[in-house]
C-alpha cells in the first residue's frame, strides 16, 4: 500500500498545509482559539488530572548524515489516551506487535517534519499487512482535539478521507499551526533524563559514541539533525534516497498517570 498522502503533496508544493479546503480560521466549535495547547501545557494538564493516562513508546533510529557519519538517536514520545483513545491505541498495538521495527522513514520535509509508517518499507511479511484504518480524531472530523502541531508533536498523517489514517505518523520540528484542527495530533517528544531524572549534560548530548562508532542522538537532538539532512526525495513516490531507518519501536508504559513518566 503506498499511499501519496494529500498531507505530504500539499507540503511539498508550498509547506504550508490548509486542511481540506479549510483555511486557518477555525469553522467549528469543537475547538476555540484560545483552547489550543502546547504540548508542553497539555502534559501538565495531564499532570493534574489522575483521570487522564497516558502511554510512553520509544523509537531507536539508524541513519547517516551527508558526511558520512553514522547516528543512533533516541525518540521517546509521551502518548495522550485521553486527547486521542483509538489513535493512540492503535499506535501503541502496531508498535507492540513490532510493526515499525526495522522501518524505513518515507517522507522528510526539510526543517519542517519527517514521516514514517508504510507498510510496504517494512522488512517482514507480518508487517507487510494491511492494517485497519481508524477516526480521525481531530476538529474538521467533529472531535475534540485541542493538541497544537507544535515541535515535537507526533500526528497521524492521512489521505483525504478524514478516517482514512492507520499506520503513517509524522513528527513535527517546527511550529506547524496550519494543520490544526485538520490531522490527529496526539502526543510529544520527552527530553531524555538520566535515572536520576536529571536532565543530561551537554557532554552526555554532544560526545556519547558507541562502540560501533555511532554517534548518539536524543530527542529534540534526533529530530532537528533528521529534517536538516540532506535528503533529497523521490519524485515519484516522496520516499527519502538515503535511508533513515527505525531499528525498534518500543512501548516503556501504558494507560498510566503522566507523573509515573520520569
Amino acid at each position: 500500500m503506498k499511499k501519496v498522502l494529500f498531507f505530504i503533496l500539499s507540503l511539498l508544493l508550498s509547506l504550508t498545509l490548509v486542511g481540506c479546503g479549510k483555511d486557518n480560521e477555525k469553522t467549528t466549535d469543537y475547538v476555540k482559539d484560545n483552547e489550543w495547547m502546547s504540548p508542553g501545557a497539555m502534559i501538565e494538564e495531564y499532570l493534574k488530572d489522575d483521570t487522564k493516562k497516558v502511554s510512553e513508546v520509544k523509537f531507536t533510529l539508524e541513519f547517516v548524515d551527508e558526511d558520512g557519519l553514522a547516528y543512533i538517536g533516541y525518540m521517546r514520545f509521551v502518548l495522550f489516551n485521553n486527547l486521542a483513545p483509538k489513535t493512540v491505541d492503535n499506535f501503541v498495538k502496531l508498535t507492540e506487535k513490532g510493526y515499525y521495527d526495522n522501518l524505513k522513514m518515507t517522507r522528510l520535509v526539510k526543517d519542517t517534519l519527517v514521516q514514517g509508517g508504510d507498510p510496504e518499507e517494512t522488512t517482514t511479511k507480518e508487517t507487510k499487512e494491511q492494517t485497519n484504518t481508524i477516526k480521525g480524531e481531530f476538529e474538521e472530523n467533529e472531535f475534540f482535539n485541542n493538541l497544537s502541531h507544535n515541535s515535537g508533536v507526533i500526528s497521524m498523517a492521512r489521505a483525504t478521507d478524514l478516517d482514512s489514517a492507520s499506520s503513517q505518523f509524522f513528527v513535527v520540528a517546527s511550529n506547524f499551526q496550519s494543520v490544526d484542527g485538520s490531522y490527529a495530533a496526539f502526543g510529544c517528544l520527552l527530553e531524555e533524563k538520566n535515572e536520576d531524572g536529571s536532565s543530561l549534560t551537554y557532554e552526555q548530548r554532544n560526545y556519547t559514541v558507541t562502540e560501533d562508532g555511532k554517534k548518539v542522538l536524543y530527542d529534540y537532538d534526533c529530530l532537528n539533525l533528521l529534517v536538516t539532512l540532506a535528503i533529497e526525495n523521490d519524485v515519484s513516490d516522496g520516499a527519502p534516497v538515503d535511508t533513515i531507518a527505525i531499528v525498534k519501536g518500543e512501548v516503556l508504559q501504558k494507560d498510566v498517570l503522566m507523573s509515573a513518566i520520569k
